[in-house]
C-alpha cells in the first residue's frame, strides 16, 4: 500500500512539468559544471545517496521554494543539503534537513523548502543526501 501511495504522490508531483534528464556538461557560476538549466516546469530525477549540480535562471531577486518527492525507499539516511550560489560567487544560501527525510516529507510526501535568490542571473544549485531513495526536484 505504501509503494502504491508514493508512486501515486510522485506522478501528482511531476503532473504538467517536463523531465529534464540534467545530464550535460555546462560551465556554471563559480568554476563549477552544472548538468542542466532547470525551468520552472522542469523536474529532475535521480537517486540517492548521490547529488546533483544545475542552474537556476532567474530574471529578478525572489524566494524559490524546492520541492522533493522519495520514491523507493530504502534508507532515510541523516540528511539532504540543497546550496545556492549568487551569480557572482558573493553569497551562498542553504538548507540542510536534520533527521529522517521521509518523516519530514509529511503525510504528503514532499520535502519543501524555500531558498532566498538576491539578484537575477544563473545561481549554481548543488543538493546531496546519504539517503537511499529515488527522488523527483522541482522549484516553484
Amino acid at each position: 500500500m505504501w509503494v502504491l501511495t508514493a508512486a501515486g504522490i510522485a506522478c501528482d508531483f511531476t503532473s504538467g512539468a517536463n523531465l529534464n534528464v540534467c545530464q550535460d556538461s555546462i560551465p556554471a557560476p563559480c568554476g563549477a559544471i552544472a548538468h542542466c538549466v532547470m525551468g520552472e516546469s522542469d523536474f529532475v530525477q535521480g537517486s540517492f545517496p548521490g547529488s546533483q549540480t544545475l542552474i537556476v535562471r532567474t530574471s529578478v531577486p525572489k524566494i524559490i521554494t524546492f520541492q522533493f518527492v522519495f520514491t523507493n525507499r530504502e534508507a532515510a539516511g541523516t540528511s539532504l543539503t540543497l546550496t545556492s550560489t549568487e551569480p557572482d560567487c558573493s553569497e551562498q544560501f542553504s538548507y540542510t534537513s536534520q533527521g529522517d527525510l521521509f518523516e519530514l516529507a509529511g503525510p504528503d510526501g514532499v520535502l519543501s523548502f524555500p531558498i532566498q535568490m538576491t539578484t537575477a542571473g544563473d545561481h549554481l544549485v548543488q543538493f546531496q543526501s546519504d539517503a537511499y531513495c529515488n527522488y523527483e526536484m522541482r522549484y516553484e
